[in-house]
């Protein structure tokens, strides 16, 4: 994983906290139920950066696109028993190969978008999404096999 605190980037030696182009609020909902409020901080799109704010820590995540710093995200807050309550966080929510490339990881399918509509809804992966609605990467790698009727190791997606 590629993430570092805040107060990694102190240092006089590091290189400058990136501008931050977009805020999004969200949740996160723990298996009691809890919800509480982080703040999703994305770098502009030529970068995939993204920091997760939340009470008085901040988290950094970088990768190939904006789909992989949003799993770096949810296995970071899934590992303190909580899920990010967002779009790319549904099990019926995953992009093509085309789709990731062309929207920088931004944007995914809706597979259950109305029945007999061409093609499918996409949506933004960094969009509110209700806590009964997500999942974890596990439950949402299987939605996606079992929907397109394959079988693969697990975590190998």
């Amino acid at each position: 994983m590629n993430s570092r605190s805040e107060q990694d980037t102190a240092d006089d030696n590091s290189a400058p906290w990136p501008k931050w182009t977009e805020e999004i609020p969200l949740r996160t909902v723990d298996a009691a139920g809890i919800v509480r409020h982080v703040t999703m901080c994305l770098s502009d799109a030529s970068t995939a950066l993204i920091a997760l704010l939340d009470a008085n820590s901040s988290v950094e995540f970088s990768g190939v696109d904006y789909l992989d710093c949003l799993t770096q995200a949810r296995r970071h807050l899934e590992r303190e028993g909580r899920l990010l309550c967002c779009q790319g966080a549904r099990p019926n929510v995953h992009p093509s190969g085309q789709l990731r490339q062309f929207t920088n990881g931004r944007h995914a399918y809706d597979r259950h978008s109305e029945p007999g509509s061409e093609g499918f809804e996409t949506v933004d992966i960094f969009a509110p999404a209700s806590p009964a609605d997500v999942v974890n990467l596990d439950d949402q790698r299987a939605a996606v096999m079992s929907f397109f009727n394959a079988r693969y190791p697990k975590g190998q997606i």
